[in-house]
């Protein structure tokens, strides 16, 4: 009905249950509330170097903000978990979308991936002590290919998922090449499957930032295991926070790209 208007709801799949936005941050608060309520519960009936109770991880915090320290630490750690993500990403969509599209190139190069995939990231630890060293280098090295493999074969799959048709109404109006089909058939109708590799290989990254850092690189991981090896357990905890709140700011803003760049949908 013109002029009418209705609250904004979260949107899932059909028959599944939508709340209005005010709902659903309530929702959210109060999950988030019962979590440092048990928290806070069994950190009274453990020994503090086990599990601190929350203000003593609020003040680490505090103080650490206060002083600048966190934000140094996010950019001795940001120094190798961007230029890592981005790198890795860039070549894992370009060698996905060629697998995807050529079967040459999946014969061969998707031969070689399907053997070197199962190899952990943290096992090529050595090798990028070896050939870059203990410094940003080399544990940007270990996150672009964890990077790597997630876009890899996210492109890999959005490339054999384009709708023939469409492949072929490129063709009758005049797109003959290999190229000029990937760049303007394929590419555009693989964004979906593109975006998500890139989101998943975001939010990944993170968790390999931590133990690439325990090559001795400078940032967050590398304080959080200093602290442990201290059993300083309320700083470990504020900086595990820390890792999750830039998890979640990254994946908005990737979340929000992806909403403009693919409006179209």
């Amino acid at each position: 009905m013109a002029g009418s208007s209705e609250p904004e709801t979260v949107g899932y799949p059909a028959g599944g249950l939508r709340l209005d936005r005010g709902r659903s941050l309530g929702i959210q608060l109060g999950a988030l509330a019962v979590f440092v309520l048990i928290w806070w519960a069994g950190a009274l009936v453990t020994p503090q170097n086990l599990l601190p109770q929350p203000p003593a991880v609020l003040e680490v915090l505090v103080a650490d903000v206060s002083s600048g320290r966190v934000f140094e630490l996010i950019w001795q750690s940001l120094r190798h978990y961007v230029p890592g993500l981005l790198i890795g990403s860039a070549f894992g969509m370009a060698v996905g979308i060629l697998v995807g599209w050529s079967q040459t190139a999946d014969l061969s190069i998707g031969t070689v991936a399907g053997i070197l995939r199962p190899v952990p990231p943290l096992a090529w630890i050595p090798f990028a002590i070896i050939w870059f060293g203990l410094n940003d280098r080399g544990a940007a090295f270990i996150i672009a290919i964890v990077a790597f493999w997630i876009n890899y074969y996210n492109a890999e799959s959005g490339v054999r998922d384009v709708d023939d048709q469409l492949l072929e109404v490129g063709q009758s109006l005049g797109t003959k090449s290999d190229l000029g089909l990937i760049r303007r058939i394929v590419i555009p109708s693989a964004m979906p499957e593109l975006f998500t590799g890139f989101r998943t290989a975001a939010g990944q990254a993170w968790m390999v930032m931590v133990a690439a850092e325990l090559l001795g690189v400078p940032g967050i991981g590398k304080h959080l295991w200093d602290a442990a090896n201290f059993l300083q357990m309320h700083v470990v905890i504020a900086y595990m926070l820390v890792i999750g709140i830039l998890f979640l700011i990254s994946d908005r803003l990737i979340k929000l790209v992806e909403n403009r760049t693919l409006a179209w949908r």
